[in-house]
């Protein structure tokens, strides 16, 4: 090969190399700004969740033995913990032509939600325990009351244990052990 060609070539590689580095270096000078990468706008609209979720409730009635249901709509909330306690709330209340198996003045005091568990603990005041009519019937009836509802409503809750004034007791009033979680038995549910 010719030696005039060797530095021709050698010498065309050189310029293309610095004016290649000349341009990096020339888009990423400090005085210049930077380009964003593009991110997709998300609008309120994509996010925001409908204002009310609606809900059935299943109480039980005097003419049958299964508990039926009965649509209601429940402000809803981002924060799912905020959304399990309006629900809980509003299962408590007495409602008119139906039973809720709740004693009066019966209080959420907190609730927490362990994910890796599908576990819901519910915190009640003391009125659980000191107000509830005696029975194992009448324990059972709570607490599946509130486990179905809760579980049916909503399916990332598997089972939920009971606490009350943040301690965990043997029995509500002497009968059904509470001291383990509680798996829903949706045999009571008039689903259809």
């Amino acid at each position: 090969m010719n030696k005039k060609l060797i530095y021709a070539l050698v010498a065309i590689a050189f310029v293309f190399f610095v004016t290649s580095l000349i341009i990096f270096l020339k888009s990423k000078s400090p005085g210049e700004p930077k380009s964003e990468p593009t991110q997709k706008i998300v609008t309120q609209s994509e996010t925001d969740q409908p204002p009310l979720l609606k809900v059935k409730i299943f109480y039980y009635t005097e003419k049958s033995r299964y508990m039926r249901p009965v649509s209601h709509e429940l402000e809803n909330s981002q924060i799912r913990i905020e959304l399990y306690k309006r629900f809980i709330d509003l299962i408590i209340q007495e409602k008119e032509d139906f039973i809720t198996p709740v004693p009066q003045g019966l209080r959420l005091r907190s609730l927490y939600y362990i994910e890796s568990k599908m576990l819901l603990v519910l915190d009640f005041n003391d009125t659980l325990i000191t107000r509830f009519p005696a029975g194992s019937t009448s324990e059972l009836e709570f607490i599946y009351f509130i486990v179905d509802n809760i579980c049916f409503n909503f399916e990332e809750v598997k089972m939920v244990k009971f606490l009350v004034s943040g301690n965990e007791y043997n029995t509500i009033s002497g009968h059904i052990d509470i001291e383990n979680p509680f798996y829903p038995d949706y045999r009571y549910l008039k689903i259809k």
